[in-house]
């Protein structure tokens, strides 16, 4: 026998496929150069498949064939029993499942017989990644067995996750506050505009402000004869302010309004409500305005909704602002994120956190450095939180910026693979 057969039985006796006694679940693992990373295979190929191509876990006494099934919505686990290839009577078998997913406590599933098989009697949800532990009573024998499998999984090594920019947070209880998105425009509170006049009757000497200027209360404005009794009078500045117009020139008769003065220390919104906005609005509220490119957001307060509608079917609501930097000018559009009601959600992820994955509203969790995808069902939301109902415990860590790194890894490879 030459060196080379040899060299070729010891890779075969080396490489040959080990199955445990108690499950039949095969690896298949590969290797792929990946810069400084690798990819290892998955465990969700099994070589023995049942009559109903579910997967087979095998005893001398008893096997047992696994099938997720859709059903109803729901994904519920279906089990059929065989003994020496025949199918047992499924009102004799009695099978529990622990069931051990990524960060999660263990869930103990148990089933009941319909037909000629066992169902799960709650929905085994995605992904599919889990450990079983399966506990079966059959004719007075107890038979155990151990089943792993892995889909919707990645692993990152240190470096990869800080060169990517992957930030993590952990799932918690929190209030979601819900909001309407009203169109509104910034005008001048209704106390804040002054027309000023002349109080008799005369030629204007001289102008001493222009359009645009901010004048101080008390400031001179304008120089005016008395066309009766030719002596000059000063008109000042009622209010504090900004030249907003200025009706007269200089030489010109001062008979009406001279200019117009406008205190934009606080502005108004002026709100545009539709019948369905309507129902939920009320005084006092909260609110966040900012300008349509996002430059800039303010805290208000709605303080005035009409009580009549217009004729386009729209009712007029007011929110009041600071504008000590003159930032809201009269004219401009924005829009307001009023705050309608609060949720409080036992959990509750980061908005950005979202991904769609497989056509599902998705999250990333974090084990470690092992990353798996958790399909989600989602509750309330605005534009920072987003309730989760389903898919996701209380303290589990997940990804909140650059997901879509670890959704691009997932799908790149369709399982489970590390770096």
């Amino acid at each position: 026998m030459n060196k080379t057969l040899i060299a070729l039985l010891i890779t075969q006796l080396i490489t040959l496929p080990f199955l445990s006694s108690t499950a039949m679940a095969s690896d298949d693992n590969h290797e792929e150069s990946h810069g400084d990373s690798h990819e290892q295979g998955h465990k969700d190929e099994h070589t023995q498949k049942g009559p109903h191509g579910g997967f087979l876990l095998t005893n001398n006494v008893l096997d047992l064939e696994l099938k997720l099934t859709q059903f109803a919505g729901n994904t519920e686990l279906r089990i059929y029993g065989f003994n020496n290839n025949k199918a047992v009577d499924i009102n004799q078998l009695d099978v529990t499942i622990n069931v051990q997913r990524l960060s999660e406590e263990p869930q103990l599933i148990r089933f009941k017989a319909e037909d000629d098989y066992l169902v799960s009697t709650v929905s085994v949800n995605e992904p599919h990644s889990f450990k079983l532990d399966v506990m079966a009573r059959y004719k007075g024998a107890e038979i155990n067995y151990h089943y792993e499998q892995e889909e919707g999984r990645t692993t990152l090594s240190e470096k990869a996750v800080e060169r990517a920019g992957i930030k993590t947070d952990i799932a918690k209880a929190g209030s979601v506050e819900l909001t309407d998105t009203l169109f509104g425009v910034i005008a001048p509170t209704a106390q804040s505009t002054v027309e000023v006049m002349a109080p008799y009757t005369g030629l204007v000497n001289d102008i001493f402000v222009s359009i645009g200027q901010n004048v101080k209360k008390g400031e001179k404005l304008a120089s005016i004869t008395n066309r009766e009794t030719l002596q000059n009078y000063t008109i000042k500045s009622p209010i504090t302010g900004v030249i907003t117009e200025q009706y007269l020139k200089r030489g010109e008769l001062a008979s009406s309004a001279l200019m117009q003065i406008v205190n934009l220390e606080t502005v108004w919104v002026e709100l545009s409500a539709f019948p369905d906005n309507i129902e939920k609005l009320a005084i006092g509220q909260s609110a966040t305005v900012y300008d349509l490119h996002h430059h800039l957001n303010a805290q208000g307060e709605v303080f005035y909704i009409a009580p009549m509608m217009s004729g386009g079917h729209i009712a007029r609501a007011r929110i009041e602002l600071k504008n000590p930097d003159g930032h809201w000018r009269p004219g401009m559009h924005v829009n307001s994120d009023i705050s309608t009601a609060k949720v409080g959600a036992a959990v509750r992820v980061k908005a950005i956190a979202i991904q769609e994955f497989n056509g599902k509203p998705s999250v990333f969790i974090k084990s470690g450095n092992v990353f798996e995808v958790r399909p989600v069902k989602l509750g309330a939301k605005n534009s920072e939180w987003v309730e989760v109902l389903e898919g996701l415990s209380p303290n589990s860590e997940y990804v909140t910026e650059n997901s879509y790194v670890i959704k691009a890894d997932i799908l790149k490879s369709g399982a489970s693979h590390s770096h």
